[in-house]
């Protein structure tokens, strides 16, 4: 049988988890899953969408019995494991590599820019 509490701690470890590893704020798992938004592939959505959906369930004793317990616990599994797979250190690492390269990148087409400009006017 469901039992709201059990659902509760489930939300609670996926939303400490959403916090820890992809940095998004919000007090409920639904917040923080809105937050993230594009961070997660579309199967952690679901997956995520499926266990905010037996939460409201379990709180309804004739709804509570609709729910898939194997399916919610293989949806649990899944996130955990991909969310617990993310390195954060390495994700910022990437993000200011990204910004470093794409600086260097629009610096070197403005010195092109600014040579063929020199050149075109005969000064070089």
């Amino acid at each position: 049988m469901l039992d709201q509490k059990d659902i509760e701690a489930r939300k609670a470890r996926l939303a400490e988890l959403l916090g820890t590893q992809l940095r998004v704020r919000g007090k409920t798992l639904e917040t923080r899953m809105a937050r993230a938004g594009r961070l997660l592939p579309k199967w952690a959505r679901r997956d995520l969408e499926k266990i905010v959906e037996a939460s409201r369930h379990a709180g309804h004793p004739k709804l509570a019995r609709m729910v898939d317990l194997a399916t919610l616990d293989k949806a649990e599994a899944r996130v955990t494991r991909y969310l617990r797979s993310l390195d954060p250190v390495e994700a910022r690492k990437t993000a200011w590599l990204r910004l470093a390269g794409l600086i260097a990148l629009n610096l070197l087409i403005v010195l092109g820019v600014f040579l063929w400009v020199i050149y075109s006017l005969g000064h070089l």
